[in-house]
């Protein structure tokens, strides 16, 4: 396929085209495409809520920094 071919042989279409709606959604076809991908839109809506959960857990302080944990199991780490 030769893109550059493609590319001007949609403009020619497009520049035919007399429908707003049709023009309407060829530009939110081409607005979707080019917005920037956020993994987050991607994420189930359960591993979403399972995030949001532990981050209020960390602002409340409910949590073990890595120093503790660390210190708390270095004697199962040298057996």
């Amino acid at each position: 396929m030769n893109i550059e071919l493609e590319k001007g042989l949609l403009l020619e279409k497009i520049a035919t085209i007399n429908s707003e709606k049709l023009i309407l959604k060829l530009k939110a076809i081409l607005k979707e495409e080019s917005a920037p991908l956020d993994f987050w839109d991607e994420l189930h809506p359960e591993i979403k809520h399972e995030v949001e959960e532990a981050i209020t857990e960390i602002k409340e302080g409910k949590f073990i920094n890595h120093e503790e944990v660390m210190k708390n199991y270095q004697p199962w780490l040298k057996k």
